[in-house]
């Protein structure tokens, strides 16, 4: 028999018993995905396939069969040797590569509460551009990514819709826009607007503020990299800035800055993804962050 690894012939074991690779991810705290590489790893071994589905599940060939009444012998015989502990998911650090304010006010309110049913779960929070999020996570800087729209991940990544988050345009409390019963484009223009910018390699470049009024007609302001110096900068001049409302959220809510609402200005709505290698992240804790992200959006 080829040289088969303990772990991947009690997975064989397990499917075939169970007669699901479903079940027998959700037993191992995998994905169906990961459970599936690992049965095409083996038939690559083998040289044989080893299964094959039917409506009542999946069915061993006669191939399978063998190798089926030599990992229940392996098994019974290295089971002493076992360990009796399970492996523990908790004890890995799970990364999560987004915006920084995608990480600064979406992300920490769900850390606590996944922790809580995960002992020593720990999270690590990569913050990163929106265009940078597909290259970083192929160097495996992370394991799962929020971000705005669809990005084109490679096969073992998949992405899910899990929600919206909406722009708005904000001013100090005391702006003399906040006193007009109608505001137009025409009056929001006649102030400037704090201007998102990054570095790299070429020197500094202009950031995507989601405002559907275009730069060529807005009066360009004081520069900034986050979101949050930009609301602080709008708070002590006359400003403006077009951020996620769940940025602004708190100084909204203490009085420092007040929504501008336009009335012949689109609603600017982006919609969310949840993008998570499947090899690796297990389907309990997709479907726990998914769950999670969903509520704090709404």
């Amino acid at each position: 028999m080829p040289n088969v690894g303990l772990a991947d012939l009690d997975l064989f074991f397990r499917a075939a018993k169970l007669k699901s690779l479903r079940e027998c991810a959700r037993q191992l705290d995998m994905t169906p995905g990961a459970v599936s590489k690992v049965i095409k790893r083996l038939e690559q071994k083998v040289g044989k396939s080893l299964l094959r589905r039917s409506v009542s599940g999946i069915l061993l060939t006669s191939e399978g069969n063998e190798l089926m009444e030599i990992a229940e012998k392996v098994l019974k015989l290295t089971a002493p040797m076992a360990p009796t502990a399970k492996k523990n998911p908790g004890n890995k650090v799970w990364g999560i590569g987004s915006l920084s304010f995608i990480s600064s006010k979406l992300l920490p309110p769900l850390l606590e509460t996944l922790c809580d049913s995960r002992s020593r779960t720990r999270f690590r929070i990569v913050e990163t551009g929106n265009n940078q999020l597909v290259a970083n996570g192929l160097n495996g800087a992370f394991e799962m990514a929020v971000h705005i729209g669809p990005l084109e991940w490679t096969r073992v990544w998949s992405s899910y819709e899990i929600g919206k988050m909406r722009w708005a345009l904000y001013a100090r409390r005391d702006h003399p826009l906040t006193k007009m019963k109608t505001v137009t484009t025409s009056d929001v223009i006649k102030y400037p607007f704090v201007m998102p910018t990054g570095w790299t390699a070429q020197g500094f470049v202009r950031g995507d503020d989601q405002c559907p009024i275009p730069w060529g007609v807005r009066y360009s302001g004081h520069e900034t990299t986050t979101g949050e110096t930009a609301l602080e900068i709008v708070v002590a001049s006359s400003h403006l800035v077009f951020v996620p409302v769940i940025l602004a959220h708190r100084m909204e809510s203490v009085g420092l800055i007040s929504e501008i609402e336009v009335t012949d200005m689109p609603v600017v709505e982006k919609k969310i993804f949840l993008s998570v290698r499947d090899d690796l992240v297990p389907s309990s804790l997709l479907q726990a962050v998914t769950k999670l992200i969903k509520e704090n959006l709404r």
